[in-house]
Order: structure tokens, then sequence, then C-alpha cells
């Protein structure tokens, strides 16, 4: 355990040795001090601890020493001690940034003792919270969204002057594009971030709890509202609330929406009075809101609303050179949760998804790779344990094998080998690889003998002796 130093200030010696003595002996280190300038030397030299501060010092107030000691370090906590305890010095303490109160009865030393516990629990209480909120914000900030193809950085260069600002955004792109990481990075970056992220999808829940779910309920307001519940509007008060798939809302619910965007209040179910609510909104989705906004299922003027500051994010398959870094990122994090030692992919397989179109995105990537990483049994990633949807899918590309995205075809034939062979039994022999390559170069060069024989680096009496030897082999491969 960490060294717990105790500051004692007070005039009173016979009491403040008593304390230090007891203090000392529960493994605490205590300083004294028998006036207010000497503890605020004290403080202001670096402190950083509990203060027993006494109410009434020969040369101050303790209470005017209280909002000083704080502004010199937020982490202390100061317990006031008194022989003239009331209720109104109690409250002004309090107010003023004081932990506890105090009185100097006769057992003040016990009242002491649990008093300085409480409130060195209280500062490890509030230290671990304070590192666990710099450790969401920090996971959440654009910088540690793995990406580093010009489309995202195009991205995060529009998101930043957003960033600050109250302005409703809507995400729009496909499902698996992490519309919800770059919400929680704009929260968590932004102004809001010390308050709540409230996340609901619009499509998860069903459409008779939707509206309690975003507004809350009163007792009794239907069968089973047994007590009167928050709505996520009320639950995100001061922060932000992302709205995911905004285009699945109810066309009744979208118009109480647009009320507490314009109103800044809600209205709970079965209430006749509304809460004032302060919440940025962000809402997104993979449908194209203004198809439906001229097909009547989404509100025009909702639609405007959320949409003052609209941003598109990218498909893996349109982010350039963002496959490579996801996939090591991601195999890193499943290697960590499978316990297994760190596996890097092969060639081939590397090349397998970078021509796959991921229509997935980025979700599908990490399940892939998850996949990848449960089945794999060595150190590389070989083709085989990628799921055979995705390497079947990379081998019904075009013949020139290029896909809609104009990736370059594989070149090399051992490349072509590894896609194309996954086990011992689906190797052909070489007198059917003979014949199938003698039938192809044929085909291609439309029966032209010389010239295919120069593609297959044979000279023309050896074509001809072997397709004699082959007999009907050739022409039945070939058709």
């Amino acid at each position: 355990m960490p060294e717990r130093h105790i500051l004692i200030i007070d005039d009173e010696p016979e009491l403040t040795n008593l304390l230090a003595y007891r203090l000392r002996k529960q493994g605490y280190s205590v300083l004294t001090a028998s006036d207010g300038a000497q503890g605020r030397h004290e403080v202001e030299e670096g402190f950083d601890g509990i203060v027993l501060l006494d109410l009434r010092l020969p040369d101050v107030d303790g209470l005017d020493l209280v909002e000083p000691f704080m502004r010199s370090n937020p982490d202390i906590r100061i317990i006031i001690m008194t022989a003239h305890g009331s209720v109104d010095a109690a409250v002004e303490a309090t107010r003023r940034g004081a932990y506890d109160f105090v009185e100097k009865s006769e057992d003040v030393s016990r009242r002491i003792a649990v008093a300085v516990k409480n409130a060195f629990d209280n500062r490890d209480m509030s230290s671990r919270v304070k590192a666990l909120q710099d450790q969401v914000t920090e996971k959440y900030q654009f910088g540690r969204i793995v990406a580093r193809s010009p489309e995202m950085q195009k991205l995060f260069e529009t998101l930043h002057h957003v960033r600050d600002s109250k302005v409703t955004v809507l995400l729009q792109g496909e499902s698996g594009t992490g519309k919800e990481l770059v919400a929680r990075a704009l929260h968590y970056e932004g102004p809001r971030q010390s308050g709540p992220f409230v996340a609901l999808n619009c499509a998860g829940i069903p459409e008779s709890l939707l509206e309690s779910e975003l507004f809350g309920h009163e007792r009794g307001a239907f069968t089973g509202a047994i007590a009167a519940k928050k709505g996520k509007f009320e639950v995100a008060d001061g922060g932000t609330i992302f709205l995911d798939e905004i285009g699945e809302m109810p066309f009744h619910l979208q118009a109480k929406i647009l009320r507490v965007i314009q109103e800044r209040r809600v209205e709970r179910v079965g209430s006749t009075t509304g809460r004032q609510v302060d919440v940025r909104i962000i809402s997104a989705t993979h449908r194209n809101l203004l198809d439906m906004v001229h097909e009547k299922r989404f509100r025009d003027d909702l639609y405007y609303r959320l949409a003052v500051f609209p941003v598109y994010l990218p498909p893996l398959r349109e982010r350039t050179g963002d496959t490579a870094l996801l996939t090591s990122h991601f195999l890193e994090k499943a290697c960590q949760e499978e316990k297994k030692p760190l596996m890097t992919m092969s060639p081939a397989a590397m090349r397998i998804l970078e021509r796959y179109s991921f229509p997935g995105n980025v979700r599908e990537l990490e399940n892939i790779i998850s996949h990848a990483v449960v089945v794999g049994t060595g150190p590389v990633v070989s083709i085989s344990d990628l799921p055979l949807s995705v390497v079947e899918a990379v081998r019904r590309l075009p013949p020139d094998g290029r896909d809609e995205r104009g990736t370059e075809p594989v070149q090399s034939v051992d490349q072509i080998f590894e896609m194309m062979f996954q086990t011992l039994e689906e190797l052909p022999s070489i007198e059917n690889l003979e014949a199938a390559l003698i039938a192809r170069a044929l085909k291609l060069s439309d029966g032209n003998v010389p010239q295919a024989a120069r593609a297959l680096g044979m000279s023309r009496p050896t074509i001809y002796r072997r397709i004699k030897e082959l007999g009907g082999k050739a022409a039945l491969l070939e058709g």
C-alpha cells in the first residue's frame, strides 16, 4: 500500500499529539501545524493526503482555508474539526468543499480514525473512476480508430469541425463501418465527455417498448409499469444520445423526437408535464433517409433537424490500405482474447482478404480474423484457416482476376494453387494437369499449335506427341 499522509492543523497540542500518535500507530504518515499559515505552507508545498483542519485557529477561520486548499490540490480531502459544532457550520464547510465534519467529543480519536479511513477510501474510488474515465476517453478518440487510408483521414478532418459543437450529426454508411465508434469519439473528444454517452438501437427494440425506452414512463402508465422509469433522453442529460438505425424509427415516434430536438423537453409516457434535458443528438443509419422522405416513410422536418451535419462513412472496400492495418490489429486482439501466441497472416491469406469485398465491412473482418485464430493451429494463418465462404467468394471473381474495385490479379502460379487447392485430395495428377494446360492453351490460341507451344514453353513435336498420347483427354478437359 502506498504511504498515506495526514496533515493535522490545530492549535491544541494535547489533541494534536494524541491524534498523531493514534494515526501513526495505524500506519499513516502524519505532519502537524499549529496555525493556518503553517498549514497553508504545507499544502502549497505539495501536500497530498487528508487534512484534519480545526475550525478555529489563532490566525484564521478554518473555513477560509478550505477553498484555497482545494484549489492547490483538488485531490486532498479536508475533515473539519471543532469543539463548537453546529449544523450551519457543517453545511458551510461542505459547501466550500470539505469532505467531512467531526466534533471534538470524548471519542474524537475513534471518530477521526473512521473519518480518515472513509476519506482515503473515497480518494481511492475517485482515482479508480478517473482512471477508467481516462481509459474510455482515450479508447474512443479519433486517433485510436485504426485507419490510415486517405478516405478515413479526410473523414476525421471533417468530424473535427463538429467535435466541440452542439449541432446534430447524422452518420451514414453501410452496416459495420463503425458508426457507433465514431459517435463515441465525437462524445469523448468533445466538451460533453464528462457526461453520459447513451446508445439506443432503434431497430433492436420492439415498437411497443420503444417509446418508453426513449422517453420513460410513470408508474401505472401501462400494464407492467410498476415503477416510474427514466427514458434514454433523461439518462443522457448533460451528455450525448446516439440513436442508431434511426431509419427504423416508427413514424408516429418521429414527431416526438422532433419535439425533443425543438423544445429540449421530454414527456414520459403517462405524464402531462415535461422535463428539461440538455442532450446532444447523434444519429446513424444505413438507409437512404432522403429516399425515405420522398416515399413518405420518414418525416422531412425531422430529417433536416437530424442532418444538420451529415457525414458519410466509407465501406472497407473503399478504404485504401486499411484492410492490412485492421487485420494486424484484429489478429493481435484475437490472439490475446484466445490466449494464443501472436499469429501472422500468410501472404496468400492476406491476398485473399485484400481481394474480398467485405459486405459486412470492418465488423465482418474482425469476425473473419477471430474465426481464423480459433481454428488456426500454427503461428501463421493460412488460407485454410479462413472461412470457406470468403475463399470461395474470391475464387469466383472474374477470370481476369479483377473485382469491381479493380484489384490487381494474382500473378504467381503458387498463389493460384494455394487459392485453388486446400487439401491433398484436391490436387490434380500431373497427367491431368498437363492435359488441362494443353487444352487451355489450344483453346486460347484457337487451335494454333505453334502459338500454344510457345505459351507453354514446349516444342511443337512435343505438343503433337502429348496430344496423341493423351488421346481424347485434352478435349475432354477442355469441354
